[in-house]
């Protein structure tokens, strides 16, 4: 019995956690459901978890536990697949280089150092890997390998945002010294 209070402890907290992740996906990405269908299907999912739970204490028979187990599992699975629709909707969205450096922020920020958003990365890199205007297509390598030399750190998951930002800060420089430069000579 004791090992059933330890699974089932244990799905409480998968689905505060998939809640949680959820939460923070919807709140830095936004969501094609909407804000409210997003709260409600978390509502739901937890009101479920909880009332499973609560039959779970009166449930006599090994049926009654996996038939519960298995509602609480699939609650999860719907929150998981949400987090996913969110997430790969957003990326296949961006299909510029800045933006995508914005999104490898955000992943960072959302997942800390999971090794899936490298991935993730190199497979963007490899598959599509964003154009640049013509004027900044040189810094397409210095770029890649600042990021690469970021992925090498210990704490990459702390020095990556920064990394990106000060690729981004020093693209969106570079882009605008031109016109500045061009808006001077006329005056």
């Amino acid at each position: 019995m004791e090992d059933g209070a330890v699974l089932y402890l244990d799905k409480v907290e998968q689905t505060i956690r998939s809640c949680d992740n959820l939460l923070l996906t919807w709140k830095t990405h936004g969501s094609p459901l909407g804000a409210w269908k997003v709260k409600e299907i978390m509502y739901r999912m937890i009101s479920k978890t909880i009332d499973e739970l609560e039959q779970w204490r009166d449930n006599s028979s090994m049926d009654d536990t996996l038939t519960s187990l298995t509602s609480i599992e699939t609650s999860l699975e719907k929150i998981k697949e949400m987090d996913s629709a969110i997430l790969t909707e957003k990326e296949e969205a961006v299909t510029e280089f800045p933006s995508i450096l914005k999104l490898l922020i955000k992943k960072i920020k959302i997942a800390g150092n999971d090794p899936q958003i490298r991935q993730w990365w190199c497979e963007v890199m490899t598959s599509r890997p964003p154009p640049l205007p013509k004027n900044e297509e040189e810094y397409r390598e210095e770029i890649l390998d600042r990021i690469e030399e970021g992925w090498q750190d210990e704490e990459w998951a702390i020095i990556m945002p920064q990394v990106v930002n000060e690729i981004l800060q020093k693209n969106s420089t570079t882009t605008r010294n031109p016109t500045a430069t061009r808006t001077s000579h006329a005056t």
